[in-house]
């Protein structure tokens, strides 16, 4: 038996990220990416599984909406963060403070952070995801899939996403 599996409810979960960016004009073209954003975006998954083993581990297994809607914001704190620090040539420590409670922290460049503090897209991406899923969690239930795999992949687009916000920001700024 293979290792393998493919998951269309996890491609499903992505392409609703993708599409609520495209709705909502954050992408308007190809994604802006570079090879430290992929080392960045794998270590900070590898920490946010981490965490969320550590939280289920205590016994508690269920994300509330509030707590889904912060890992939005979350992940798109961090993505700010990743390409900060690929662009001072810093290596990545992400803290994992307000991944659950909506209290997150951005540790990022001036012009990224502000242009992101008036951003709505991590609501806008948390409530499309949500509606998504809202109507397939009793498919995902059926297919034993754990729902934390279509959430996390939605969320790597949304770091994706989010890392080429803070890249075209950058750009705009003459930064790079």
């Amino acid at each position: 038996m293979s290792e393998f599996s493919r998951s269309m409810t996890a491609q499903a979960a992505a392409l609703v990220i993708v599409n609520a960016a495209r709705r909502t004009d954050v992408l308007r073209g190809q994604v802006a990416t570079a090879p430290a954003l992929a080392d960045s975006e794998k270590e900070l998954f590898l920490r946010m599984f981490r965490h969320l083993a550590e939280r289920r581990a205590t016994g508690v297994n269920e994300l509330s909406s509030d707590e889904i809607s912060s890992l939005f914001t979350f992940v798109f704190a961090r993505a700010a963060e990743a390409v900060t620090n690929m662009v001072n040539g810093r290596p990545d420590d992400f803290s994992m403070l307000g991944m659950f409670d909506g209290k997150v922290p951005i540790y990022a460049d001036d012009r990224i952070t502000g242009a992101f503090k008036l951003s709505e897209w991590p609501q806008n991406a948390a409530r499309a995801y949500w509606e998504w899923y809202e109507i397939e969690a009793d498919a995902v239930a059926r297919r034993g899939i754990d729902p934390v795999l279509p959430l996390f992949e939605a969320l790597k687009w949304m770091f994706r996403i989010s890392s080429h916000l803070a890249i075209e920001q950058l750009e705009a700024d003459g930064r790079i």
